[in-house]
């Protein structure tokens, strides 16, 4: 029979129906917790953990430390956010709740404790204005005769236009999109499917790169819109990669991943008026809670237009 883990892994593919990654994250999450309680994986014993063991391995990931070095001098600082903890305490929860569920134990002991406090971050994205700009240099580039130049400016041109996931842009094939390139269906998280229209501008960009790259790179019957010049399916780090060459070139600062653009996607737009659900329904997120968050970027940027406008704005604290 089959180990409690291996249980676990069938169930997140089949029930779940998460992708290789995320399962992969998952698992080894499972085993770095049984790794602290001294537990083997083949013998691993439900029965045998209680509440206090989580909230030990809790601790001690956040008393973890690591040292960097920084203008030659070395730092301690935390080995993992608090984000991330709870990250990996969900890991484990999400075990003991299908342990739970599927009768290998009476109750969950972890079905309480609760996650710890993290900080608020809003999402990252790039400015407007700034967006507008890098899309005319892009738009440029597609009269290159050189395929690298423009396949790695129409990755990012389509991840702002439709605000998809890397995952989801990785497994991207001419199937994918309707007869005339005016929508395309992706599968995204717990393997949902939605259907995404493609703004018009976009749409003869990615018609005219599909026959290049099909005339120029690969001429067999290799159907992935996203190819290396050998002719092979990008990766998902290749794909980051061009990315983030790309935005720093066009002199994007700080983050450069293709996750800025999907949050760029999505608060531009909130802010040109776009109802927040349909927001939700074009980014795939199974809860409104998840889009949500962008509608604080937005009173955000209200509250500092307003300030700076405003003739008492500079007093203005609320």
């Amino acid at each position: 029979m089959a180990n409690l883990l291996t249980q676990f892994e069938d169930f997140l593919r089949a029930e779940r129906r998460l992708s290789a990654g995320t399962i992969a994250n998952y698992l080894r999450d499972c085993r770095e917790f049984l790794a602290f309680c001294h537990i083997a994986e083949e013998e691993f014993a439900p029965s045998r953990i209680d509440s206090s063991d989580l909230r030990e391995w809790i601790m001690h990931l956040a008393d973890g430390k690591k040292t960097t070095t920084k203008s030659g001098r070395k730092l301690s600082t935390a080995q993992y956010k608090n984000s991330s903890i709870n990250t990996k305490s969900s890991s484990i929860k999400a075990l003991f709740a299908w342990l739970s569920a599927s009768g290998h134990i009476e109750s969950n002991p972890f079905a309480n404790i609760s996650q710890i406090k993290t900080d608020s971050h809003l999402p990252t994205y790039i400015d407007e204005s700034k967006m507008m700009d890098i899309l005319e240099e892009l738009v440029a580039r597609q009269r290159s005769d050189d395929y690298k130049v423009r396949r790695d400016a129409l990755l990012v041109i389509l991840l702002y236009s439709t605000g998809l996931r890397l995952a989801e842009i990785t497994s991207l094939t001419r199937t994918n999109f309707s007869h005339n390139w005016g929508e395309v269906k992706v599968r995204g998280k717990g393997q949902k499917e939605r259907i995404v229209p493609i703004v018009s501008i976009l749409r003869p960009l990615l018609k005219d790169f599909y026959e290049f790259s099909h005339s120029e790179i690969c001429s067999s019957e290799q159907n992935s819109l996203f190819l290396t010049s050998k002719g092979e399916p990008m990766s998902r780090y290749q794909i980051e990669r061009a990315v983030q060459k790309v935005l720093g070139e066009l002199g994007v600062e700080g983050k450069r991943s293709p996750h800025i653009l999907r949050h760029t996607f999505a608060t531009l737009l909130l802010e040109r008026g776009a109802d927040i659900r349909e927001i939700q329904e074009l980014l795939g997120h199974s809860s409104l809670q998840t889009t949500q968050i962008y509608t604080h970027n937005n009173i955000s940027r209200l509250r500092s237009v307003y300030q700076s406008a405003h003739p008492r704005g500079a007093k203005t604290t609320k």
